[in-house]
């Protein structure tokens, strides 16, 4: 039977890959920030979502959609690399400590990421949004993507002239000059308890959304990844105020402005969804979206259980579709798990790259499982792994062991009647609870230490930690 499968999951694999066509597609892949499982209207918001929802329409819903760490720097590195992070050092979000042994924080420059694979198949690669994967020049995503508008920081206020100097947006080398320490309109007139109140202001979302729309339109007849991590709806939580004023029935104050941060970033994945029909590229591009983790205190995971920073379903499982038009089928569910993990092989894959065994990716190519129906009921996974501080957890299958305390207590959960993990199995299925206790320390056994984070046990402070570096410096004009 076990044969039988994988030769079904081959052949599927070719029928994808010949519907596609001998064009390259673009790939298009939104990874937006803090977005809870119930924020988007396909999964029961109470915003408004059309844009992203039609992604979902238009292809395929993952109910079961999971990223590979409950906050953000960690996540995109697994995203980015289809490797558990834990694989190269990356436990935590980049802090002020740093591992004496460790000769980078983040992902290392010897490890390829989703732009290093797509570049060699002829892409022109483009990061819009927001990066955290390192703060050595090699590491920036100006040095490894073609086109890099954004910033490389946990957050981001969302005008250029608040930020700091350490922190700035960038224009691939070049930072913004309107920083905080520069600008000359008083902090007060610009921003209102969140409220953004000047109308000469560009708004992040907005900028950010206009970067990936002119790289869409430089790159339109050749194949392109248009990388999208918007900030949004990572705090803090600012908001232009005639958005602000549609929220206006929203009591609560923050999630007031969360609503409005959420309805921006929705209108701008619209812009950019309405560039790739202006172009005529639907059937050519395959467009992925989904959070780097799930939503914060003013952001729904209803209907499940916690938050942002655990690694309860709320904090890992997240809003996560697919669209590629005449090759994915619309309106279509896959139940099964799927990972952040799997982006880079299913992008190299539609791209006709091949992922070689010396890759060493956990994750797989999704598309022989969503575009024929007949391989729905096949798993990409059987196993997924979390670390992240003391909380360690597996799903396997449908069982879900999961401990917030490094192994002091665990607690198991049968995902596929209660996926709000409401009932604790731990005592009536101690085999089984036992059988993935040993699986998860074993994974955890294969992982070298985590070089950085806010722990000071994990080495020495870094001098340089969140000061200008050297390439903050604005780049000279250049000789007459």
């Amino acid at each position: 039977m076990q044969r039988y499968s994988c030769l079904l999951i081959a052949i599927l694999l070719c029928c994808c890959a010949g519907n596609a066509g001998a064009t390259s597609p673009n790939i298009i892949l939104f990874f937006v920030d803090d977005l809870g499982y119930g924020d988007v209207g396909y999964q029961g918001g109470d915003v408004p979502t059309p844009h992203i929802d039609s992604i979902a329409n238009n292809g395929v819903q993952f109910t079961d959609g999971y990223v590979t760490c409950p906050v953000c720097a960690p996540s995109r590195a697994g995203l980015l690399t289809g490797r558990y992070q834990q694989r190269f050092g990356f436990g935590d979000n980049l802090g002020p400590y740093q591992r004496e042994e460790a000769s980078h924080i983040g992902i290392p420059p010897t490890e390829p990421i989703l732009s290093d694979r797509l570049r060699a198949l002829g892409y022109s690669t483009g990061l819009f949004g927001k990066t955290h994967d390192g703060s050595d020049e090699e590491q920036m995503a100006f040095s490894r993507w073609d086109q890099f508008f954004g910033f490389n920081n946990g957050a981001s206020n969302y005008l250029a002239e608040l930020n700091r100097a350490h922190n700035p947006i960038f224009n691939n080398r070049t930072p913004l000059k309107t920083l905080q320490s520069r600008q000359s309109t008083p902090r007060a007139e610009l921003i209102d308890n969140g409220t953004i109140s000047s109308d000469k202001s560009k708004y992040l979302t907005d900028s950010i959304g206009d970067a990936a729309v002119r790289f869409i339109d430089a790159n339109k007849k050749k194949p392109f990844l248009c990388y999208v991590p918007f900030n949004a709806i990572h705090g803090p939580f600012q908001a232009p105020q005639h958005l602000v004023q549609r929220f206006r029935d929203e009591p609560n104050q923050k999630r007031r402005l969360v609503k409005a941060m959420l309805y921006a970033l929705d209108q701008n994945v619209g812009k950019i969804l309405q560039c790739v029909r202006n172009h005529r590229l639907q059937k050519q591009t395959l467009i992925i979206f989904l959070s780097d983790n799930g939503g914060h205190d003013h952001s729904p995971n209803t209907p499940l259980r916690g938050k942002k920073g655990t690694i309860w379903e709320g904090g890992i499982r997240i809003p996560f579709c697919m669209q590629w038009q005449g090759v994915i089928p619309e309106a279509s569910m896959y139940n099964f798990p799927v990972s952040s993990l799997d982006i880079l092989p299913t992008a190299v894959a539609a791209a006709g790259g091949t992922v070689l065994p010396q890759w060493n990716l956990d994750g797989v190519n999704l598309l022989p499982f969503v575009c024929q129906k007949s391989a729905t009921n096949q798993r990409p996974h059987q196993k997924l792994y979390w670390s992240w501080g003391p909380r360690r957890a597996i799903r396997n299958l449908d069982y879900k062991l999961l401990t917030s305390d490094s192994g002091k207590s665990y607690q198991l959960f049968d995902l596929a009647t209660d996926m709000s993990e409401s009932t604790d199995l731990i005592a009536s299925h101690p085999e089984i609870a036992d059988r993935l206790r040993s699986e998860l320390q074993k994974w955890q056994e294969q992982m070298p230490p985590n070089n950085s984070g806010w722990n000071p046990r994990v080495g020495p402070k870094r001098p340089d930690f969140a000061k200008p570096q050297p390439y903050h410096q604005p780049v000279p004009p250049p000789s007459p």
